[in-house]
């Protein structure tokens, strides 16, 4: 359960409370219609109030957003936290590890840790990833924690992705512009086709080997297995991608890592950013893509 407070501003005066609510703090037409089923869901000054009502300067006016989480086991896995407080956590997740408990992953998920995480804070919270990686990518995760975070955070977060891949790219950067689509409804694997979703990649290259290249990667859509997909598309598929033709060589896992997000805060609105520096493995194969570990750390 979260409690979210607002003081209603001079130039506000007046306003319906529905009306502020959508307006001025961002609540969803869903979450209103979930907090108008309780008593305690908006209040204003400590009394109960509904949409029609109207607000005045000075009021404090407050939601109380309850949750309702679907169940995961709580393993007690620790993953690195890189920020936490009543709205989000930012998680630096390992490659190996799935985002969502599944049949193949019952309790090794990133879900079974963050359910485990809210147990031993006596919290029932959904688990609501904001950003999904898959399985053997690594990085930055952005957990929302209740239903108004998850709502604001949607599309808002800027993300930027390292990633090593196979051949010696020789312009500086690029853009790929191409729909991907699942290439069966049984198969998980995606293709760039005509009649797939709009998707859109930006690359730069920071540095070159003989066989392989070091990428910064900025995403304008997120579909799923984007980045595996576009860069194979366009010869270059991620070093140890086999799904998507990269080479088992220098890793036996795709090199790709989220590494920096930046993104405003659900109920401040304040700016915030976080890094999370490549992993050992990924590390390790930096002098294939002619970068040094220790240089780029700083790039990185």
């Amino acid at each position: 359960m979260r409690t979210i407070r607002y003081i209603v501003e001079p130039q506000e005066d007046g306003r319906r409370v529905g009306s502020y609510l959508r307006g001025v703090a961002g609540i969803s037409n869903r979450l209103l219609v979930d907090l108008k089923k309780t008593d305690y869901g908006i209040r204003c000054n400590g009394v109960h109030v509904r949409v029609i009502d109207r607000v005045h300067a000075g009021d404090e006016l407050c939601i109380t957003i309850d949750d309702h989480p679907k169940e995961y086991l709580a393993t007690p896995i620790e993953v690195p936290i890189l920020f936490e407080d009543e709205d989000l956590l930012v998680y630096n997740k390992p490659a190996g590890m799935a985002s969502h408990q599944s049949r193949r992953n019952q309790t090794d998920s990133l879900g079974n840790a963050f359910a485990w995480h809210c147990q031993q804070m006596g919290l029932a919270i959904s688990f609501r990833p904001v950003n999904r990686l898959d399985k053997d990518t690594s990085g930055i995760v952005l957990v929302a924690k209740n239903q108004h975070a998850a709502s604001q955070l949607n599309g808002a977060a800027e993300k930027a992705y390292f990633a090593v891949v196979c051949g010696r790219m020789e312009e500086d950067q690029g853009t790929v512009e191409a729909p991907i689509r699942r290439i069966n409804e049984v198969y998980t694997k995606r293709m760039v086709s005509p009649d797939g979703q709009y998707a859109k990649t930006d690359w730069e290259v920071l540095s070159r080997g003989e066989g392989y290249s070091l990428l910064r990667l900025r995403l304008s859509t997120g579909r799923t297995h984007q980045i595996r997909v576009h860069m194979a598309h366009i010869g270059h598929p991620l070093a140890g991608d086999d799904l998507y033709g990269g080479d088992l060589a220098i890793i036996p896992r795709q090199a790709l890592h989220c590494g920096w997000v930046r993104f405003p805060h659900p109920v401040t609105g304040g700016w915030l950013e976080f890094s999370a520096p490549l992993p050992e493995d990924m590390q390790a194969i930096l002098p294939h893509a002619g970068a040094d570990p220790q240089t780029m750390m700083n790039v990185l």
